[in-house]
């Protein structure tokens, strides 16, 4: 738990993006956005949400992300794809790079795993880097205390995730969670776009059956 000398004041809301709660404080003073301010919160929030893919998302984020793009003056799928589709240049960026874009470690009880997850627009960038993510997974988990390493390559456009996953328990971790055969090296799972509100929580009530 956090303690603190004495109360701190913070905001907390359940919404998609961090943006969205800054842009809602713009309004609320009556401050007007400037352009290239609104653009980055414009970014934000569609890089948060997927574009409004996320089950995170929230009417509050597309609203605000689309009054913001006006704002800026930019189309909102032209900004995103061009955003993702940036994402997805993996060719000059190594595993390891990529790998720790965006990664987390979690612990439920004496069990202690690392998610990192990859998006694109692109089935086929993804399937380029998949056997180097593998190789690399390996060196993550030998170099660690963790009992399992798991890697989200989401396919945005798609909706889909392929999780790749090592570790003695880690493919009866995910086959548990999500009621699932065990499968050898990864499981293919429709639908699963968000780490934070589609994977994590079924593992982690899986974990503490």
């Amino acid at each position: 738990s956090l303690e603190t000398v004495s109360p701190i004041l913070f905001r907390n809301q359940p919404l998609g993006s961090t943006a969205t709660i800054v842009t809602l404080m713009f309004k609320e003073r009556g401050v007007d956005i400037p352009k290239d301010i609104a653009g980055i919160l414009c970014s934000a929030i569609l890089s948060d949400t997927l574009m409004f893919r996320s089950p995170t998302c929230t009417p509050t984020d597309e609203s605000l992300a689309r009054e913001l793009a006006e704002i800026a003056g930019v189309d909102v799928t032209e900004l995103a794809t061009s955003m993702f589709e940036a994402g997805s240049d993996f060719k000059d960026r190594t595993a390891d790079q990529i790998f720790h874009q965006d990664y987390k470690v979690f612990t439920s009880g004496e069990i202690k795993f690392g998610v990192a997850q990859v998006s694109s627009v692109s089935r086929s960038q993804l399937n380029i880097i998949k056997p180097d993510l593998q190789a690399y997974m390996d060196t993550v988990l030998a170099s660690s205390s963790l009992n399992a390493v798991f890697v989200m390559l989401t396919d945005i456009l798609n909706e889909t995730t392929e999780l790749l996953f090592v570790g003695s328990d880690a493919g009866k971790i995910i086959a548990d969670a999500f009621r699932m055969p065990v499968a050898t090296d990864s499981y293919m799972l429709e639908g699963v776009v968000s780490r934070k509100k589609q994977l994590i929580p079924p593992i982690m009530e899986s974990l503490q059956e």
